[in-house]
């Protein structure tokens, strides 16, 4: 069996098509096709669909992946020990929480790259839902995910609670409850319509389970990832937004919105490091990134 072909195969499966796996070795489609076969070979089974478009991976295929997955992360461990200086090295595959974005990808992530400057880092912006199963299949390293009351994460799944979100409803000053005082509840906001995240987002969820307790219809007016996006359309009237308030604080739309206050709906997230146990001599690397982030949200 040919690491080459293994290679191909795990591009393969997480790029989605032969393409974009061959853009990612720096390969032809060609012969990224032929190291597929050839680990086909090897296994002595058909691990993609190649009926389907693009091809998809077969039950087999499925199982081989998690286990290839461990074999190239073994290997990454293999090289960074053998390094002279035993420094991190090698690809870090980091997953985080759209609403973690602008936290992760700035001053966090520039420390990492110069304190380490021997990993390759692959980043990859999920649902936390999905975020924990990527972590507990191989697929990622450690994510930094925004975790409601609601999620479960694994036992195989190493998590560290980095910080509190808070999370508020925000609506226009103009806005129908714009003249209410009191503290409103969530049957008085059930002929309201909503500027939210698309399905998949803990947050909406959240907003939803908390409807259907008091029998009430959520009603989504708009799905709008990106939170900018959204609170300048609820500044401009579209609705009421369920929003983390350091996003409403830092809005530059601020002027035009306030914060509503509901008595029985109390939301927040956890934001959180998830890791998988067998990290290695990139545990180092993960400590580091998750200090820098816990600096970055105490300083903010």
């Amino acid at each position: 069996m040919n690491l080459a072909d293994l290679k191909a195969f795990v591009a393969v499966a997480e790029t989605g098509s032969i393409n974009r796996a061959a853009l990612r070795l720096g390969l032809t489609q060609p012969a990224a096709t032929r190291r597929v076969q050839n680990f086909e070979a090897a296994i002595g089974a058909a691990l993609l669909d190649r009926s389907s478009k693009p091809p998809a991976l077969t039950a087999a295929g499925r199982q081989v992946l998690e286990h290839c997955r461990r074999v190239l992360k073994a290997v990454t461990e293999l090289e960074a020990n053998a390094a002279e200086q035993g420094e991190p090295a090698g690809e870090l595959r980091i997953g985080l929480s759209p609403g973690l974005a602008e936290v992760v990808l700035t001053s966090p992530l520039d420390d990492l790259r110069r304190r380490f400057p021997d990993l390759q880092l692959r980043i990859a912006s999920q649902w936390t839902a999905s975020l924990i199963e990527e972590v507990r299949g191989g697929g990622l390293d450690c994510a930094v995910a925004l975790v409601t009351d609601h999620q479960t994460i694994p036992a195989q799944i190493i998590a560290s609670a980095i910080g509190t979100e808070q999370l508020v409803v925000v609506s226009g000053r103009n806005g129908t409850l714009a003249h209410r005082r009191r503290r409103v509840r969530v049957c008085d906001l059930a002929d309201a319509g909503w500027v939210l995240n698309p399905i998949g987002c803990g947050y909406r969820a959240a907003l939803q389970r908390a409807f259907d307790r008091g029998n009430e219809t959520l009603r989504v007016s708009a799905e709008i990832l990106g939170y900018d996006l959204q609170l300048s359309l609820i500044a401009r009237g579209a609705g009421l937004g369920l929003v983390p308030r350091r996003r409403f604080e830092a809005s530059p739309h601020r002027r035009r919105l306030r914060v509503v206050k509901i008595a029985d709906l109390a939301l927040a997230a956890t934001t959180t490091m998830l890791r998988s146990p067998s990290l290695g001599i990139l545990t180092v690397a993960v400590d580091h990134l998750q200090a820098q982030i816990v600096r970055k949200l105490r300083h903010k």
